[in-house]
């Protein structure tokens, strides 16, 4: 029987965790301040300990915990030398993790590109991590180790030595959060055209699904549609004649505009150019 591995915190990624490795066949040791819902305790391969019995019996702990909280949780346990001690945050380095190394503990990061909503049942949970990329930072054999541990749980991985984390952490901000402001601002455009804001997220909500899933089968160029792939700049000078209405959803239109005139849409110069002129301000600077 393979070795437990350790779980600290259970909040959506935890939960969420744990239940992909014991579904997957690894069992899980799980400590957590939050109160434990029956669907967890239900799930065999998962046991609940103390922080301490995690501890000592685990050679491998994930803090799954937030950003924040990872310098306190890593200081306040009694680790190991050689003992594994892995964050799972985009943002954080390994040195978040200082308290634990100055023990002898060795530090990884394991950062899942993926949303995991609250709610998912641990059984269900190894179906969230399918085809998603891991970013995997960690000396050997510990790196190893984790890569390993993505497979298993069928992910791919990349690896963040030498990665600008902050930036990192921000490519994946832009393509997940801020994609609900994105809806947030289609929402209150759709409202200012005279329909109901209460069927604004409904109607839109499947184009934003379809897009997501040409972009994720297609090179960008391919899997752009409307008026910027068309090279329509009539239709652009009427949207943007129509935002004057809500000068700061002009300025973001112009500046999503802008990234997308940066693909390689395959349009004559003269049409590039006239799209350009049409979006004035902020389109420059690309």
């Amino acid at each position: 029987m393979d070795e437990p591995t350790g779980v600290i915190g259970l909040g959506r990624l935890g939960h969420a965790l744990a239940g992909a490795l014991a579904t997957s066949g690894t069992p899980v040791l799980v400590a957590s301040r939050r109160p434990i819902a029956d669907a967890s305790r239900d799930v065999a391969g998962i046991e609940f300990v103390t922080a301490e019995a995690l501890l000592t019996r685990c050679e491998t702990v994930f803090l799954a915990v937030p950003d924040r909280a990872v310098p306190e949780v890593a200081a306040s346990l009694p680790w190991r030398p050689g003992q594994a001690a892995v964050h799972h945050s985009g943002a954080l380095g390994l040195d978040a993790l200082a308290a634990a190394t100055a023990r002898g503990a060795v530090a990884g990061c394991l950062h899942p590109l993926q949303t995991f909503p609250a709610g998912v049942h641990p059984q269900e949970a190894l179906a969230l991590f399918a085809g998603i990329v891991c970013g995997v930072e960690a000396p050997e054999p510990l790196g190893s180790r984790l890569e390993a541990l993505a497979a298993r749980l069928g992910t791919r991985t990349v690896r963040l030595e030498g990665v600008d984390r902050a930036l990192y952490h921000a490519a994946a901000v832009l393509a997940s959060n801020d994609v609900v402001a994105l809806m947030a601002a289609a929402a209150r455009t759709w409202a200012l055209a005279g329909l109901p804001a209460e069927t604004g997220r409904e109607a839109l909500a499947p184009l934003l699904l379809a897009s997501a899933r040409n972009v994720g089968a297609l090179p960008l160029e391919r899997a752009l549609t409307g008026p910027i792939a068309r090279g329509d700049v009539a239709t652009v000078e009427r949207h943007l004649a129509a935002l004057r209405a809500a000068p700061d959803l002009a300025v973001l239109y112009r500046a999503l505009a802008a990234e997308l005139l940066a693909l390689d849409l395959g349009h004559p110069a003269e049409v590039s150019e006239a799209l350009r002129r049409a979006l004035g301000e902020g389109t420059e600077a690309r």
